[in-house]
């Protein structure tokens, strides 16, 4: 109540009742104060999100590195989303690039479904794709390559490796996230290299963003890694 009295503005205040767990990577969060709903509409970089956090994975602090990805993508790719969640990613590249194709893939047909209606809501975006259902087994049937694959998923992304390669184009990026403990970044890169020589790709000069600090000497990193290129 103290809370709601402070901010007007406000009409949901959540707690934390755990951790990021499980398949989804869903937190537990319990009504607290105000209207009965973990349900929004948020907000980020020109682009309307529907998102309810009861039921998706969703971090506001990645809103800028969501537009440095979007920003790094030329006129004419086509880019894959593996693990897209609700679509912001998707969605905001869609709204400040120039994409051929933008293509989310997502297990939760929750998160699947709200970026379905995000997609709807924000009309005037055109060349965006999502697609429902595991990461890997899609990309391997989607029939196209791609110019840039972003891994997002940023627990157990290694596992996506193989397939997120498999889908690249010869002289595409890879952006590979994961979690490491502060002065252990190159190990994520090592994860990245022994993938790239499983498929007989070759990894180039690999470029290591700090997107966020995940709690005591834990860092949130993302590998920006150029394969097959002739540079």
């Amino acid at each position: 109540a103290l809370i709601l009295a402070a901010h007007p503005q406000l009409r949901v205040v959540a707690r934390r009742m755990g951790e990021v767990a499980g398949t989804y990577r869903i937190r537990p969060l319990a009504v607290i104060g105000g209207e009965e709903r973990l349900t929004t509409v948020h907000r980020e970089n020109g682009v309307s999100l529907h998102l309810d956090l009861g039921q998706v994975y969703f971090s506001v602090r990645m809103a800028h590195e969501r537009a440095r990805i979007a920003a790094l993508v030329a006129p004419g790719e086509r880019v894959a989303v593996l693990c897209s969640g609700a679509g912001p990613l998707p969605l905001i590249i869609a709204r400040h690039s120039r994409p051929r194709l933008v293509v989310g893939i997502e297990l939760n047909p929750a998160a699947h479904q709200l970026a379905l209606l995000s997609l709807r809501a924000n009309r005037r975006l055109r060349r965006v794709r999502f697609v429902e259902g595991d990461a890997a087994a899609v990309a391997a049937h989607l029939g196209e390559r791609f110019d840039r694959v972003v891994v997002v998923l940023p627990h157990g992304g290694e596992t996506l490796l193989p397939a997120a390669l498999d889908a690249l184009a010869p002289g595409g990026t890879l952006h590979f996230y994961a979690m490491r403990r502060c002065g252990d970044e190159g190990n994520a890169a090592a994860v990245v290299e022994h993938a790239c020589r499983e498929r007989g790709r070759r990894l180039g000069a690999v470029a290591t963003v700090v997107c966020g600090h995940c709690g005591p000497g834990v860092h949130r990193v993302c590998l920006d890694c150029p394969v097959d290129t002739t540079a």
